[in-house]
């Protein structure tokens, strides 16, 4: 039976978002998914779905890449601003998403994917439940033990850093993450010195997010 991962997630505090300004987020989101899968996924046809107006969901046929998917989600949100703020004041608010990743088997695949079912839907389901009711913001389940007890640490640590990326940091993150950007190329894209882009990643802990997930590529491809 094939392994897959699923990634439900949902918008932190939606519900206090601004109509207008939650539009724009699940308009960015599209957009968003479309790229990574493009990028990441080598596909023009994204497998995310939107449901509830603030809730996503998407199967992957490569569970070695979800982590690395969600943190570019992650990194996108943070990286977006209310049209009518200054940078400087988005720059300490972020908008953020809750993502639990489940990774197991496929029991039964839907046309649509929030009507399919399966470990790896049933995995992901129950994290993004018990996210609600916590502050975190970033899970995974697998059916190994060894490599829950694993990342459940490095999990933890990963979400309290990402968590802490400032608007520039979350932009600087997201293009470096996606086309695993040189920081002289980084730089003309986000319109900064290679200095400047260099400290916003430094800042942001980018050998420990590298870490991080090559750890995780390299743990979930061993059990493939």
């Amino acid at each position: 039976m094939n392994t897959i991962a699923v990634i439900t997630g949902d918008i932190v505090g939606s519900a206090s978002i601004k109509e207008a300004n939650r539009e724009f987020l699940i308009t960015s989101l599209k957009k968003t998914f479309k790229e990574i899968s493009k990028v990441v996924l080598n596909t023009s046809k994204s497998p995310f779905e939107i449901y509830r107006g603030d809730s996503f969901q998407a199967e992957i046929e490569k569970p070695e890449v979800s982590l690395l998917i969600s943190l570019l989600i992650r990194a996108k949100i943070r990286s977006l601003m209310d049209a009518n703020e200054s940078k400087k004041r988005s720059a300490k608010r972020n908008w953020d998403a809750r993502i639990a990743i489940g990774i197991g088997s496929l029991a039964f695949n839907a046309e649509k994917t929030i009507e399919s079912d399966g470990q790896a839907f049933q995995f992901s389901g129950m994290l993004i439940d018990g996210m609600k009711k916590t502050d975190s913001r970033l899970k995974v389940h697998t059916p190994w033990e060894d490599v829950n007890s694993e990342l459940e640490v490095s999990f933890s640590f990963a979400d309290d850093v990402i968590s802490q990326w400032s608007y520039f940091q979350a932009e600087a993150f997201y293009h470096y993450l996606l086309k695993d950007e040189t920081q002289n190329s980084l730089a003309k894209i986000i319109h900064r010195s290679q200095p400047s882009a260099r400290k916003r990643l430094v800042t942001g802990k980018v050998e420990s997010i590298d870490k991080f997930l090559h750890r995780f590529t390299t743990l979930i491809s061993s059990k493939l």
